[in-house]
């Protein structure tokens, strides 16, 4: 059987130091993508992690954020979501960059991030495009 491998966004994961990095995927491991996206939002670190890998906290944004892209650009592009979860995955890999999606445009994002993140403008251009295709058959339905 042969397993299936995505490319998702590791370049926010590569940035870290190494130590830093073995926190963020833990966290990408363990951590449900919602509760990723409110430790952005409400950064509160997790000091056993910081003091177990010799982090300094300074560093838990940084952390956190490249665990959301992470995990956000992890799921395909998939016809079954509906226009709600493909609105959720684009705004939480687009918050992963602070660049949240109800203050600039995917086109933004794209234009700024397309040498620095090329999956997660990839994914981005993919699921922008389901999204266009759902809204089609939906019209035709």
């Amino acid at each position: 059987m042969h397993l299936v491998e995505n490319k998702y966004e590791t370049a926010g994961l590569q940035a870290l130091a190494p130590n830093a990095r073995d926190i963020a995927e833990h966290l990408l491991t363990v951590t449900p993508l919602s509760e990723l996206v409110l430790m952005v939002q409400q950064p509160s670190p997790r000091f056993e992690l910081l003091i177990e890998h010799k982090v300094n906290a300074d560093l838990w944004p940084a952390i956190v954020k490249a665990a959301l892209l992470a995990k956000a650009t992890y799921f395909l592009p998939n016809r079954n979501f509906n226009k709600d979860e493909i609105s959720y995955l684009m705004k939480a890999a687009a918050l992963a960059v602070d660049m949240p999606l109800d203050i600039y445009s995917v086109k933004d994002i794209v234009q700024l991030h397309h040498s620095h993140y090329p999956v997660l403008v990839d994914w981005l251009k993919q699921m922008l495009e389901l999204m266009r295709r759902n809204d089609m058959a939906q019209q035709q339905a």
